[in-house]
Parts: C-alpha cells; sequence; structure tokens
C-alpha cells in the first residue's frame, strides 16, 4: 500500500542507502558519491530498514533519504535502507535478520505479528485507519456484482486492502475468485492505475489514502476512476515494525524518534515528505479488525 508525495526536498548529509528490487546479495550505495562500497550489514553501529516497494530507486531516494538521514543523525547511526519487491519478500528479510526494522503493510504485519514488535503507526489526515476500495473507469461497472466475469487486479497477496479482505469477502458471501473472469497481482498501485486504463482490468484494488491523493493531484486520471466498493471494515494504517531480538535500548530510540518526528520543524518536514501527519503508538490490539474479519478460528485466514 503508497502513501507518499512526491516532490524536491533538498539535504546535504551523507546517506548510505541499499537499493535491491529482488533478493540479492546487498551493497550499500553511497548516493552523494555514487559509489559502491563493501558491506556493512555486519557493523554493530549499522540499522537496516527495509520496505516493500516497486518504485524506480530516484523515488525511492526521493521520498525516503531525508528520513534515513533524520534518523541516522538523531541516533549517529549507520543506517541502510533497501526495498524488496513485496510484503512477503520484506517480512523474509527482517525473520532472516537482514533488516531489524521494516515498513511494511497492516496485513503483512499480521501473518507474523508474534515474531515482531510493533513501533508507530501513521496519522494519514488525522486518521490511523483507511478503507480498502474497489475501483473502476466503465460506466457500466456500478458496483462489485457488476464485476462477475471481468477482470481484476490485486495488489499484493500480502496486502489487507489490496487482496486480503476482498477475497475473504467473497468467500463471507459464499463466493470466490472465480467469480472474476480473471485475476493478477501487479505489485504496486502503478502498475495497478496503467492495468486499468490499458484495459488489462476492468477493476483495481487500492487504498482508500491512495485514492484520495490520486483524486487530488491527478485530476485527469482521477475524473474517469469511481468506487464500485469499499470494505465493511477500517484497517489500520501501515506500521513501523521491528524484530523481537533487536536490541532493546535501540529499538525504544527509535520508537521515540518515529513518536516526537511531529515535533520539531525538520521531523515535519520528514512527515511531509512521507505525506503523514504524525507517528503514533498503538498496541497489538490496534490490529484487532484484522483478526475479526478473518474469523478468531482462523478459518478465514489467508
Amino acid at each position: 500500500m503508497i502513501f507518499l508525495i512526491i516532490f524536491l526536498f533538498a539535504t546535504g548529509a551523507l546517506l548510505i542507502i541499499n537499493i535491491n528490487f529482488f533478493p540479492s546479495p546487498s551493497l550499500n550505495l553511497d548516493l552523494t558519491k555514487k559509489s559502491i562500497l563493501l558491506p556493512t550489514e555486519n557493523e554493530s553501529n549499522t540499522v537496516s530498514i527495509v520496505i516493500s516497494s516497486t518504485l524506480p530507486i530516484e523515488e525511492v531516494t526521493l521520498i525516503y533519504k531525508p528520513l534515513i538521514t533524520y534518523l541516522s543523525k538523531a541516533t549517529d547511526k549507520h543506517i541502510i535502507l533497501f526495498t524488496r519487491k513485496t510484503y512477503s519478500e520484506a517480512l523474509d528479510a527482517m525473520l532472516a535478520g537482514d533488516a531489524q526494522i521494516g515498513i511494511v503493510g497492516s496485513g503483512a504485519f499480521y501473518v507474523d505479528k508474534n515474531k515482531l514488535d510493533l513501533l508507530a503507526v501513521p496519522m494519514i489526515n488525522n486518521k490511523t485507519f483507511y478503507k480498502s476500495y474497489v475501483i473502476a473507469i466503465k460506466d457500466d461497472i456500478k458496483n462489485l456484482f457488476d464485476l462477475k466475469e471481468k477482470a481484476i487486479a490485486f495488489t499484493d497477496p500480502y496486502s489487507f486492502a489490496g487482496y486480503i479482505v476482498l477475497e475473504n469477502y467473497l468467500k463471507k458471501n459464499g463466493l470466490n475468485l472465480d467469480f472474476f473472469s480473471k485475476h493478477f497481482f501487479t505489485f504496486s498501485i502503478n502498475s495497478s492505475i496503467e492495468a486499468l486504463k490499458e484495459g488489462l482490468a476492468d477493476a483495481i484494488t487500492i487504498d482508500s489514502n491512495t485514492y484520495e491523493q490520486i483524486k487530488e493531484r491527478n485530476p485527469d486520471i482521477s475524473n474517469a476512476l469511481h468506487i464500485v466498493w469499499e470494505s465493511p471494515i477500517e484497517i489500520p494504517n501501515p506500521p513501523v515494525i521491528a524484530i523481537k531480538n533487536m536490541d532493546y535500548k535501540t529499538k525504544l530510540q527509535f520508537q521515540k524518534l518515529f513518536l516526537d518526528m511531529d515535533k520539531s520543524v525538520e521531523g515535519r518536514k520528514v512527515l511531509n515528505i512521507l505525506g503523514y501527519d504524525k507517528y503514533v503508538e498503538v498496541s497489538s490490539n490496534f490490529f484487532e479488525p484484522i483478526s475479526e474479519w478473518l474469523g478468531k478460528d482462523n478459518e478465514n485466514k489467508f
């Protein structure tokens, strides 16, 4: 799921960032010198952060460089940011010990919530929740049942808004994915929008935050879009998480940095780039709506 504002933000601090769009040996890329450095994952003063992203390196740099610089300056630690194409690959990287902190979707966190700690959740437009939408362009598709025997594009199998909630909604109503003529995963909102525009899909799933951003910033595209279904439940915003065995003091230090980001001018600039109001602390029962939706006995677990 992508909640981002793309615009230029200049910073002068040194940043070490690692970019991998598929699982592979990690190298650190010094963006200020455009040179390849030796791996530093074993350094005691290094903290690795993984995100799930299919964005080009230029956009990842533009969006996340201010955040990494902010965290590095505040902690005096070497911060490595690397990407994985899917939520499951990002989680695998954390559980394998390649990253101590992750920025992932709510559904992905729910899958392995007993192996991870919850640090913070972003507040977006004064809300800590969002909804899942199914949107279409064609005028003859007005509701979900107009999609019978038509094609739909999902984002990620581990995305609650982009797949899980609708798949379970069909189950709860005695249906399954055969309701559609075909379904496929794009692994990015941009790819889903392109599939819709090119006629490869008659509808796509999208989170409500991203939908509102598209409507606001891309009127030429958004004027043709309309909502044909919205989830009956509200979904917690994508959290910042940490592995259980991360050094406790360091974990608390990073949690405090996220939670206090809105209290400084520099922190607010970072939040503005991410498209967030602030980060807030929540308990794990904050994700109870996901558990309730899937069923306490996990009969509907994806």
